[in-house]
């Protein structure tokens, strides 16, 4: 097996969930090449809604409930909603692409951010077209996959509170396999909220489902200029949202096979707590 960052970051991070320790660390005198960057800006500004993001990652010990920062930022023609910490291991990864090549020191930068991130994936919206891009990754491979936005039919209700002096207003939707419940405010006239989720006549400042499984609550909103970009690395597979959601399902029931080497494969290594945003039937 040949070794490289990638397969490093994400051999630490499987034996990190495995065993349920926090984080784990590299020492010795590693030298790698580090691994290729690129990236392409889609917009030069955006509106950025900061949501505190809590979720339950293994239903057999709901008690347990992990949380980050994420963003959703509003541009003209594009939005995008992603992890904090995605966004600045995305930052370290440009930095190091443009070394001859990186230790212990920076693959430890990297497990510190991609260790904590909540929400694992890149969701860019073509605002124009209707047209959601994710990006995500499976063990040590990157994938993305085009989709439809969804039409929502959202039920209007009239219960009221206040989010940072925001009025908001209620609604309920079902929506691939979850009931969900969202706190919007017309005083912010943008049509969008977290994840894929819109459609309503103000921007969403909170989002849950029924079973209390995710929660997303804004926390600030700011006009900073930041701009908006996307992965465009070589080694990106493009797939369908079908075959990206198996793929996603069979890597936490059979993790061993994702393995690469003389341990692919090894009964030793457990199945891995799943409870996807989406539940799907397949």
């Amino acid at each position: 097996m040949k070794i490289t960052t990638k397969n490093i970051l994400a051999l630490s991070l499987l034996f990190c969930s495995t065993i349920l320790i926090a984080q784990v660390s590299i020492s010795g005198n590693i030298k790698l090449e580090p691994e290729k960057y690129k990236a392409i800006k889609i917009e030069e500004k955006s509106k950025n809604i900061y949501y505190k993001y809590s979720f339950v990652k293994d239903l057999e010990n709901k008690s347990k409930v992990k949380t980050s920062l994420t963003v959703l930022q509003i541009g003209t023609n594009f939005s995008k909603f992603t992890d904090i910490l995605i966004i600045k291991k995305d930052s370290l990864e440009e930095k190091f692409s443009h070394l001859e090549s990186i230790g212990n020191k920076e693959i430890n930068q990297l497990l510190a951010k991609k260790s904590k991130i909540g929400f694992n994936k890149n969701v860019i919206q073509d605002l124009k077209n209707k047209i959601i891009t994710v990006q995500s990754e499976i063990y040590s491979d990157k994938y993305e996959y085009n989709t439809i936005s969804p039409s929502l039919n959202w039920k209007l209700e009239k219960n009221q509170k206040s989010i940072l002096d925001y009025k908001v207003r209620k609604a309920t939707v079902h929506y691939s396999g979850r009931n969900w419940i969202a706190w919007y405010t017309e005083d912010i006239p943008i049509n969008i909220g977290p994840y894929v989720f819109g459609n309503l006549p103000g921007l969403i400042l909170e989002l849950y489902d029924d079973k209390q499984n995710f929660h997303f609550i804004t926390v600030g909103i700011n006009d900073k200029k930041q701009k908006i970009y996307k992965r465009d690395d070589r080694n990106i597979m493009k797939i369908s949202k079908k075959d990206f959601l198996k793929s996603e399902k069979n890597f936490h029931e059979r993790p061993e096979l994702y393995l690469r080497g003389t341990i692919r494969g090894d009964s030793n290594i457990k199945s891995l707590p799943y409870n996807p945003i989406e539940i799907i039937k397949f």
